[in-house]
């Protein structure tokens, strides 16, 4: 059983085909599930589960029948949900099924709370919703006479468009080449007039891309010699989204290609991250601060409705309490500030904050690398406005 759970990276691709309603394949199920640290999952997506379809069969809108067909798809969710072992930095867990047909189970690194719809149409607004602002990128693997165009979205080669060829000759050595009666300085500039062709055709090619596509970010693979020739014919819209360049001795390798240019996309990631530690950092150093560190001045900040990003480091967690009432958090109180009920110890405040900032439509940032200075605290906010 174990062997035939497949947990998918999404793609473009598999959104559209999810939006598509097809007669005939019975009830949907749409389930969410933020993967908190330090809990089972397993015990949360029975328990979600568990709870929406009593609902379902305590509505009346579905048939005798059809409740019993809900209530053994929901047997077979939890089933296969027992036996993913997730990837690393997966933060949600999605998994589509329907009465009629086999589930599709994808992880992304960006935390959805926890769902289940059940419906006539898989549910995919929260999930449009949530990637829309993850970064997509493309890749163009370049050799001298061939180029391939590639998209990556949540770390995975999502699409490999058609491979572009162009005539660009060999080179000919001296000898060949006055045995002929030519000039070696005249074929070699033959080849590099076909060579810069050939790189203005796969310049164009990248444009259409940025035009047609909503790509973020541009990763170039190529031999060494050709990098820089590549980028004096790319358009300066083109260059400005260019990230960084591997270079590949070798011929066409697809996990190779993918590797170095996770390796670059990780690179970049983690720069802009540097520059988002840097600016919070800043900010809430100057007098009038526009940002904060440190978990008790987050949450104060919290609630006084006053932030706009919340940004949390790779892998922090901090014990404190929450209110079972109103949800209220609190590094250290034992009785509710808000309704004085009896507060609850939690491994784990930062699930509970992230839950609240979902609610509150407060954009968050999660950091995927560590950080020395940063992760002394392990939590900032840039604020609403000044404080």
């Amino acid at each position: 059983m174990a062997k035939k759970i497949e947990i998918k990276s999404l793609t473009k691709k598999d959104i559209e085909e999810l939006s598509k309603r097809k007669e005939g394949e019975g009830i949907a199920f749409s389930l969410y599930l933020g993967v908190k640290a330090g809990r089972n999952f397993v015990s949360e997506a029975n328990s979600v589960i568990t709870n929406e379809v009593k609902k379902v069969e305590a509505s009346g809108v579905h048939s005798k029948s059809e409740k019993k067909k809900i209530s053994e798809t929901a047997g077979k969710m939890k089933e296969e949900i027992r036996f993913l072992k997730l990837p690393d930095e997966t933060r949600s867990i999605i998994v589509f099924c329907n009465t009629k047909r086999k589930s599709r189970i994808y992880h992304i690194p960006i935390y959805i709370p926890s769902k289940l719809v059940i419906e006539n149409d898989f549910y995919i607004h929260p999930l449009v919703k949530t990637l829309e602002k993850y970064p997509r990128y493309v890749v163009v693997f370049l050799e001298r006479d061939k180029a391939r165009f590639f998209s990556i979205f949540l770390g995975e080669i999502e699409e490999i468009s058609e491979i572009m060829f162009s005539d660009v000759p060999q080179r000919i050595n001296a000898a060949r080449a006055e045995w002929k009666g030519l000039r070696e300085t005249k074929i070699q500039g033959h080849i590099q007039d076909h060579l810069h062709r050939h790189l203005k055709k796969v310049s164009e090619k990248t444009s259409d891309y940025f035009r047609k596509n909503k790509f973020n970010y541009l990763v170039l693979g190529a031999h060494r010699e050709l990098v820089e020739k590549f980028k004096e014919v790319l358009d300066k819209k083109s260059l400005k989204k260019l990230i960084g360049s591997y270079h590949i001795r070798t011929g066409y390798d697809l996990n190779r290609i993918k590797e170095k240019s996770k390796e670059v996309i990780s690179e970049h990631e983690k720069q802009a991250e540097v520059e988002t530690i840097k600016n919070l950092f800043n900010r809430s150093n100057k007098e009038k601060r526009s940002a904060t560190i440190e978990i008790n001045s987050v949450l104060e900040n919290f609630y006084l409705h006053n932030i706009d990003v919340l940004v949390i480091g790779k892998d922090y967690k901090e014990a404190g309490y929450v209110c079972p009432e109103c949800h209220y958090i609190s590094p250290y109180m034992k009785s509710c500030l808000k309704c004085k009920s009896k507060m609850l110890k939690t491994s784990d405040m930062v699930d509970e904050i992230i839950e609240e900032a979902v609610i509150n439509k407060i954009k968050i940032k999660h950091l995927f690398h560590f950080h020395k200075e940063f992760d002394k605290f392990g939590i900032g906010a840039f604020l609403r406005s000044e404080v």
